[in-house]
């Protein structure tokens, strides 16, 4: 044996809604509710959601058109019968963890189509709600929409207003969607937060890096959007050769994914030294030193201008708050604290959490 301790040294990112095993009951509304206030945050690795009465929803982004042998009793399953997208009528998909178990040719993530978020915004919310505990006969939802990028969205995701006869989870029916405001990301996590002032919010999300200027909650200038986020990452150490001798067969994106989320944890050898350990998905491969590689890289080719520039908006007088997946990346969110950057405790949460409070 060389190991005696472990310890975690990341904080606790949420998880799928659905866990195996778990025994805590799901909180859920009475069954004859019909009005639901409501906030989706649409994102590239992870559709975070929130439904009057219920638990939060964290989904990965998966979206998959459904196989003819598809069982319509999957959490995240849709089937759409009659309503205001007409070009729908007929349809079904997955959304979340079972579209990629499905085996469908179409699978794909919304890192892969920026487009994905209002074309497909819809398919997404109504993937969302089929993973709720109880889906209620009928519907309304007013539904307040976080995204990076008001503009390009806006105006496509109006377009799904009106009411959608479904079958959810195989459960039928009447869901009927306003959509109350929409609202760029950054605004989202300053209420969360409760930040006044000067404030700069940078997003490092799953497939773009965004970065927001605030005075008293007030929106100064245009947000400022990259185009690579933490899927850059990912795929680096995808088709990093010692990863591959390591692990003896092509990496998965998804495994990788979840690795980075568990965190970097210490191990202490028989002499009694602490060695870094990220482990390959459930198994004892240790990729902490392709990891610490790739993450370098990451910084030096797409982060530093970035940093650079929140470094410019902190000596200005900003305070920089640091959200989104990317905020919590092992190593990245300790080096961006040494800096004197805020760093969220739940990124994963904060496009979310920050708009509950304005619309309940």
């Amino acid at each position: 044996m060389t190991t005696s301790e472990t310890t975690n040294t990341t904080s606790n990112v949420p998880k799928s809604t659905l866990k195996n095993g778990g025994v805590k009951m799901p909180r859920i509304p009475a069954k004859n509710k019909k009005h639901f206030k409501s906030v989706i945050d649409l994102g590239n690795h992870w559709v975070k959601a929130y439904i009057e009465g219920y638990e939060l929803l964290r989904e990965p982004s998966w979206y998959a058109r459904c196989l003819s042998n598809t069982s319509n009793k999957l959490p995240g399953h849709v089937r759409y019968v009659d309503g205001v997208r007409s070009d729908l009528v007929g349809q079904c998909w997955l959304v979340g963890n079972q579209a990629v178990r499905s085996g469908s040719s179409d699978l794909m993530r919304l890192v892969e189509d920026y487009t994905g978020k209002s074309s497909l915004w819809l398919e997404y919310f109504l993937g969302t709600l089929a993973h709720l505990p109880q889906v209620n006969s009928e519907m309304n939802l007013d539904v307040t929409v976080t995204c990076n990028d008001v503009k390009r969205h806006s105006g496509i995701i109006t377009k799904n207003e009106g009411t959608h006869k479904v079958e959810l989870c195989g459960v039928p029916c009447n869901v009927t969607i306003s959509v109350k405001a929409i609202l760029p990301e950054g605004f989202a996590a300053l209420k969360s937060q409760k930040l006044g002032g000067s404030v700069t919010i940078c997003d490092i999300g799953g497939g773009n890096t965004s970065i927001s200027r605030f005075f008293n909650s007030e929106p100064v200038g245009e947000v400022a959007v990259k185009d690579f986020g933490a899927e850059y990452l990912i795929e680096k150490i995808v088709c990093n050769s010692d990863l591959k001798s390591l692990i003896k067969q092509a990496p998965d994106k998804d495994v990788i994914n979840r690795s980075i989320e568990v965190g970097v944890k210490f191990k202490k050898s028989e002499t009694g030294d602490k060695i870094p350990f990220l482990a390959y998905g459930d198994s004892v491969m240790n990729f902490y030193k392709v990891y610490e590689v790739e993450l370098q890289d990451f910084i030096n080719c797409r982060l530093r201008e970035v940093i650079k520039q929140l470094e410019q908006y902190k000596l200005s007088g900003d305070q920089i708050l640091i959200i989104g997946g990317g905020s919590k990346l092992p190593l990245l969110n300790a080096a961006l604290k040494k800096k004197g950057f805020l760093i969220s405790d739940n990124g994963a949460f904060d496009n979310l959490t920050g708009l509950i409070s304005e619309v309940v």
